[in-house]
């Protein structure tokens, strides 16, 4: 079976200050975009193993995201059968966009179709949470949401299909997720978090009004690229990864910096 991982943009990202259980609250707006991973996922007779290929060159063996996801699924369910996924990486790695769990939720939506025990969503995405943060609202396969919480509350948000641009990327630029939130510690003042109510109204503006920030703008270099009046160029994530909202269908790019042209 051929499935799509969508990757995600965060149009919104405040973090609050760090619990004393070492996590972060979130106040924040994902929507999903056109770009996507491809798993190519095969069920065979037991027993459990999972077998991941076409990561190799971002992590070791065993160790992805939806490793921890068949691992999780059968200790969760008893799944005893061996579960093969061959990945094709489209959505770059440490910038923001998700692809990670997005992965995962994939292959968790796609066991609990196929393998007769079907846990009701909300116990789905209980189960995703112990894979990653994202991981809930990629179960939830909302278009757009609010996120609250520690990424577990996920409340949809219609979403709006009149947003187009391109993913910015700068070569050379890797985010370490830990690092950016240990760098947000070190904040001298740390302000309230967001309305979820008062971010949907936002995001239902002409983006010329948005007044969305990202927290990890802090820790994450703004590629050199040119803005034209009317466009936005918003951080997605914890980045490295920049969204150009613009109706340009074609850039003029710097040396060490690439795109993808996406719709939302």
């Amino acid at each position: 079976m051929e499935l799509r991982a969508p990757a995600k943009v965060n149009w919104h990202l405040a973090v609050g200050r760090r619990r004393p259980d070492g996590y972060h609250p979130i106040a924040s707006v994902f929507q999903t975009c056109s770009l996507c991973d491809i798993l190519e996922v095969s069920i065979s007779d037991g027993p459990f193993r999972a077998d991941v290929t076409g990561l190799e060159h971002l992590c070791p063996k065993g160790k992805s995201t939806l490793d921890k996801a068949a691992r999780l699924w059968h200790e969760e369910t008893g799944f005893d059968r061996s579960i093969c996924v061959k990945v094709t990486k489209n959505i770059p790695s440490q910038a923001g966009l998700g692809g990670g769990s997005s992965d995962a939720a994939t292959l968790l939506l796609y066991l609990n179709s196929i393998s007769g025990i079907s846990l009701p969503k909300s116990e789905l995405m209980s189960l995703g949470a112990k894979v990653g943060c994202d991981v809930p609202f990629f179960i939830s396969e909302y278009r757009a949401a609010t996120v609250a919480g520690l990424g577990e509350k996920v409340h949809e948000i219609k979403a709006r299909e009149d947003l187009q641009g391109f993913i910015v990327i700068t070569d050379g630029e890797k985010t370490s997720t830990r690092e950016a939130y240990d760098a947000l510690d070190k904040r001298p003042s740390i302000p309230e978090l967001d309305s979820l109510d008062d971010l949907e109204r936002i995001y239902r503006m002409d983006i010329s009004q948005w007044t969305f920030r990202n927290d990890f703008d802090l820790v994450n270099k703004r590629p050199d690229i040119e803005v034209l009046e009317g466009e936005r160029l918003l951080l997605t994530g914890s980045g490295s990864c920049h969204i150009l909202l613009t109706e340009r269908e074609k850039l003029t790019l710097k040396d060490g910096i690439s795109v993808i042209r996406v719709s939302f």
